[in-house]
């Protein structure tokens, strides 16, 4: 097993990267719009990549192929951040110092947390798997600015709560719903760069807040313990998960989809509801739905035309799919 110990300053995420890359002997690279730390070690290799969509809001991509357990033991100072986090793939187990709870993130699964003062974690990722982790960072002044004065408290802390002289934190964890994964994956596949790109990632990025916020609001419960999925069963969900993107015209019946990715249909339909948080078929519409609008955005006229590229025989049901989905039939949703 690895352990890497690391001493961080959190006055911002791009801080955080420069100094990884000091502590570890990472590289650390800057392009036109994003930042990236990348460490290749015997564990596996780990990737970070932060864009400042905008001052105090930033957002971290993360994934990781790892061989061997890894260990990150970090002492962070300076801090007074909230940040959202949303496991797409892998499992990790954290354990903050002085406190006996875990919070532990398996795909299909998010929390929001709020950080001030030192704090130091232990987080433990096992060997034989992959990471893929979605963080967004928030300065605490942002956060504020974005709730308004007479917003009814928010109870977070139901997963973890510790208050010393030193430092605060509070951690709430969830199931990531329907809703936040259709953001999630947008912001997976920007279709835009520059400015355009920031500005679309921030409006996405807001979407998740408010997503969150509600979750909260609502009093969801956290998530319960399901099917326990090994790493190779997870890489054949996005498998499936990347064959009904890639056919959505004409998309496999449920027992050709497990067969192409060698899972049994239990597995597959529980397993697939688990990581993405909606079924095979429902994930299928949402991307159908998605594709749609895009193709309408781009000017195409004939809405049979548009029907018949997501995968509908009858133009008429797929107006009232789109209809149920966008509120406004696809003529109208040109015309907008």
């Amino acid at each position: 097993m690895t352990t890497l110990n690391l001493a961080l300053s959190a006055d911002t995420i791009p801080t955080m990267l420069r100094a990884l890359q000091q502590q570890t002997g990472g590289r650390y690279q800057v392009d036109s719009d994003e930042m990236s730390w990348k460490l290749q070690q015997p564990f596996g290799f780990w990737q970070s990549r932060c864009i400042q969509v905008r001052d105090g809001l930033d957002l971290v991509l993360t994934r990781a192929d790892l061989q061997q357990d890894v260990t990150f033991v970090e002492t962070i100072k300076q801090m007074s951040t909230w940040g959202l986090r949303f496991c797409l793939a892998g499992r990790s187990l954290q354990r903050l110092r002085g406190h006996s709870t875990d919070i532990a993130l398996r795909p299909g699964t998010n929390l929001i947390g709020f950080m001030s003062g030192t704090i130091e974690t232990t987080t433990h990722y096992a060997a034989n798997q992959v990471v893929e982790l979605l963080t967004v960072g928030i300065q605490a002044h942002v956060f504020d600015a974005l709730i308004a004065p007479h917003q009814a408290p928010l109870n977070f802390g139901q997963t973890l709560a510790l208050q010393t002289p030193e430092s605060e934190m509070r951690v709430t964890a969830n199931q990531t719903t329907p809703a936040m994964l259709t953001a999630l994956h947008k912001i997976m596949n920007c279709p835009y760069q520059g400015d355009l790109k920031r500005l679309y990632l921030e409006s996405k990025i807001l979407e998740l807040i408010v997503l969150k916020l509600a979750q909260v609001q609502q009093g969801t419960p956290p998530p319960k313990l399901e099917l326990r999925l090994k790493a190779e069963d997870i890489e054949r969900l996005y498998r499936a998960r990347d064959i009904l993107i890639g056919n959505l015209e004409c998309p496999p019946s449920l027992k050709a989809l497990a067969q192409q990715t060698e899972m049994n249909d239990f597995k597959l339909k529980r397993g697939f509801r688990q990581v993405f948080g909606t079924t095979v078929f429902g994930y299928l519409h949402q991307c159908r739905m998605e594709k749609a609008q895009w193709l309408l955005e781009q000017g195409i006229d004939s809405v049979a035309q548009v029907a018949q590229a997501v995968g509908y025989a009858s133009p008429s049901q797929f107006s009232a799919a789109f209809k149920r989905k966008f509120g406004v039939t696809p003529r109208a949703y040109k015309s907008l």
